[in-house]
């Protein structure tokens, strides 16, 4: 046991770490860039929680903790607890007390219920895809590099094998399209079998299906999103002077004419895709869109799950009549007791189905009604 007099200097946050002149240099040329994306930002509580972040990871742990409760002041739902750059503070008690605070702010909420679960081991799934045709559930493995194909009472069957790590999944017309790291596959429904292949990829993660059936994916690693026209069937950039860093999730409008991709620091990027234009997407103050995974167009609404540096949680965000602004939100769902690592959802019949707990095992796939 500790001697008494050194008790509280346990719950204080870690001395600074000190810099050589080279580094200091480059540290503070790097926390200015940040302090002059905020200024910037579409997402500017984000980006005041990259610079929490930037001060932790370069061991200046009192600007670390400041930053962090003015991000937490903003009560928006940023959460630092599953982030390991703020581990060495984890014992202090200012840093503590900030936890309890966040969690105080943003009780559960849980409007969902248990629609079927998963009980193969070991998949860690990352998309999953609805095919209304055959009411059947469609499940990419990052970990055994595999397809499943479930009932909505949860029996499943390995519908394709050897894809490499399957991100996002979607359905169009009898096919499945999975995007898996370099590679874009298409598969026949019910059959499994392979139609094409397209290569070219970075980081390939998820992607959205237009009625006429083009294809648009991003690409986290390149800041890009690509598409595939039906009237080509090839792989190209959508714009090449469309950047959206870690670009993740991807949702089409109902009537095809604009496009939803999520990032960092813009949020939501909207592209017009009549026109080529793209801007971020205006919102609510009090609204974050921080570490946007899975996102679907659903009546004139984006629903989204957010995870990573967010409260875990299901929002939807109402869009303005030209659809180009977020006029306000809700948060669906938040800190179910089910949660760890929500990622993607699919639309079925009205309801929201996404997988609650993709680190864990049985998986658990929860139906939110819309």
């Amino acid at each position: 046991m500790p001697p008494l007099l050194l008790l509280p200097l346990l719950f204080q946050l870690p001395a600074n770490q000190t810099f050589s002149p080279v580094d200091s240099k480059e540290f503070q040329a790097e926390i200015h860039r940040i302090e002059q994306l905020q200024e910037t930002a579409g997402d500017k509580s984000t980006v005041l929680y990259a610079l929490a972040r930037t001060w932790a990871a370069g061991g200046q742990y009192q600007k670390a903790m400041d930053t962090l409760n003015k991000s937490a002041a903003l009560n928006v739902g940023l959460d630092p607890s599953n982030d390991k750059i703020f581990a060495k503070m984890s014992e202090a008690a200012e840093y503590k007390a900030l936890l309890t605070k966040i969690r105080t702010d943003t009780p559960p909420i849980v409007n969902s219920r248990l629609a079927f679960t998963i009980q193969e081991q070991g998949l860690s799934p990352e998309g999953i895809a609805y095919d209304p045709s055959r009411n059947r559930f469609y499940l990419g493995s990052t970990t055994k590099h595999k397809i499943i194909e479930c009932t909505s009472t949860g029996a499943c069957r390995d519908f394709a094998t050897e894809v490499g790590e399957v991100l996002g999944l979607k359905i169009h017309n009898g096919t499945l399209w999975a995007a898996s790291t370099t590679n874009l596959f298409r598969f026949s429904i019910p059959s499994g079998k392979l139609i094409h292949k397209y290569t070219g990829g970075r980081l390939f993660n998820d992607l959205a299906i237009d009625k006429q059936g083009d294809v648009f994916v991003t690409d986290t690693q390149a800041a890009a999103v690509y598409w595939i026209p039906h009237a080509t069937d090839r792989l190209q950039l959508l714009n090449p002077a469309l950047k959206v860093e870690a670009a993740n999730g991807i949702a089409l409008s109902d009537d095809g004419r604009k496009l939803y991709v999520a990032g960092f620091p813009e949020g939501i990027t909207v592209v017009d895709l009549r026109s080529g234009k793209f801007h971020p997407i205006s919102h609510p103050a009090d609204l974050c869109l921080a570490t946007i995974d899975g996102l679907a167009f659903f009546k004139g609404s984006l629903i989204a799950i957010q995870n990573g540096i967010m409260t875990h949680r299901v929002a939807r965000y109402n869009l303005t009549p030209d659809l180009n602004a977020i006029a306000s939100f809700e948060v669906l769902e938040r800190r179910n007791p089910l949660f760890d690592g929500p990622t993607t959802g699919a639309i079925a019949n009205g309801a929201f189905y996404f997988m609650a707990n993709t680190n864990d095992h049985p998986i658990k796939i929860l139906k939110l009604n819309l």
